[in-house]
Parts: C-alpha cells; sequence; structure tokens
C-alpha cells in the first residue's frame, strides 16, 4: 500500500462521511469536490489510494467507494495498532482478558504473564498466556510496546525489572507500589486505592 498523504487521509474521512448520508447508487469526484469546497481533481488523486474501480464518466459506485475508504481505515488501523501485555493475571489482570475493553482504542492485547504458571495454564484467552519468565522473549517476539502492571506487592521489583529489560515504553501500575524507572520509559500509577486517596 503507498504512503497516504496526511492531507488526502483527512480528505477521505470527510468523504466517508458524506457516502454515509448519500442515498444516490453513483457520486462523481465533482459532486464530492463541490461539497468540500475544492478541485474535483484533488478528489480524484485522493482515490487512487483506493482499491477501488475508477470512477466512469457517470461515477464511482457509491457503495463500493464506502467499502473502499472502510478497508483502508481498518488497514491503517492495524497497522498502527499499539501492542501491550498484562503481567499478573489475578483478578483485576484477569478482567483485562477482555478483548471489548480494547475493541477500536487503537491498542491491541499481546499476551499475558504471570509467576504462577498453573494459573497461565488454567486461564483462557483470545492470545496467548505464559509464565512471567518468559516476559523479555515474548515481549521483543511480539514487539509489546505497553504493559499493565497487577502483580502482588511482592513481585512489582521483579516484573518491572523484567519490563525494562523488555525495553517496554509505557506501564500502567495498578498496584500500590512506586517505582522508578530510566526516563525513556512512561509510568502511571492507577491503583484504585491511591486514586481513591488522591480524590480524597
Amino acid at each position: 500500500m503507498k504512503e497516504i498523504p496526511k492531507k488526502t487521509f483527512e480528505r477521505l474521512i470527510l468523504i466517508d462521511s458524506i457516502l454515509e448520508k448519500t442515498e444516490k447508487c453513483k457520486i462523481t469526484s465533482v459532486e464530492i469536490a463541490k461539497i468540500l469546497n475544492c478541485k474535483d481533481c484533488l478528489i480524484r488523486y485522493d482515490l487512487q489510494f483506493l482499491d477501488c474501480k475508477k470512477g466512469a464518466s457517470n461515477g464511482y459506485d457509491a457503495k463500493e467507494l464506502k467499502s473502499s475508504i472502510k478497508n483502508l481505515f481498518n488497514s491503517v488501523q492495524a497497522k498502527n495498532q499499539k501492542k501491550c501485555c498484562v503481567v499478573g493475571l489475578g483478578r483485576l489482570g484477569e478482567a483485562l482478558l477482555d478483548d471489548e475493553l480494547f475493541f477500536d482504542s487503537g491498542f491491541k492485547m499481546e499476551a499475558g504473564f504471570d509467576s504462577s504458571v498453573n494459573r497461565v495454564e488454567l486461564l483462557r484467552s483470545t492470545f496467548e498466556l505464559y509464565p512471567a519468565t518468559k516476559i523479555e522473549a515474548v515481549c521483543n517476539q511480539k514487539q509489546i510496546e505497553f504493559a499493565f502492571l497487577c502483580c502482588k506487592k511482592s513481585e512489582v521489583e521483579r516484573m518491572v525489572n523484567r519490563l525494562i529489560n523488555a525495553k517496554i515504553k509505557g506501564i500502567v501500575n495498578f498496584t500500590d507500589v512506586i517505582f522508578q524507572v530510566p526516563q525513556n520509559i512512561k509510568v502511571k500509577n492507577v491503583s484504585p486505592a491511591l486514586v481513591l486517596k488522591t480524590l480524597c
């Protein structure tokens, strides 16, 4: 797929909005350009990035055009999705195994880790679960960038060190433990207890 200019992508979003509202079976680049207040040659340039038949003199098939734009958006989103993992599969970590939590967010859960091999084997998920000893190897292999830390307090230091070694870019910390990481790693502390204390 050719790299799409930012302005083209922005216009395709607007074109998609136009197609959502139109009841026409065919639509021309001239009609679209008139609505967007731009030149029709610019619209034809934008539409060349789509996997659809070129419009004849009587225009583009509106349904096919809309489908092609949706496919493009899905492809771009999949390409730019950030991969995540959850470390610690207790009650809170287990809740994060639900794919619907990340639907249409630009993030995708790729792996789960726990220090208990039995827990890893018992739980079910749409992605693979691993013993915590495999954090570095799996995160590097799958190019995972972000982690949700949900482990026990006694395991925090060990798990954080593994995530640092795995070159994680960001950690969402659900534990009550405050820890230090290199400056290139971002940490967001969202422990329910700590958040409640800040509210009070």
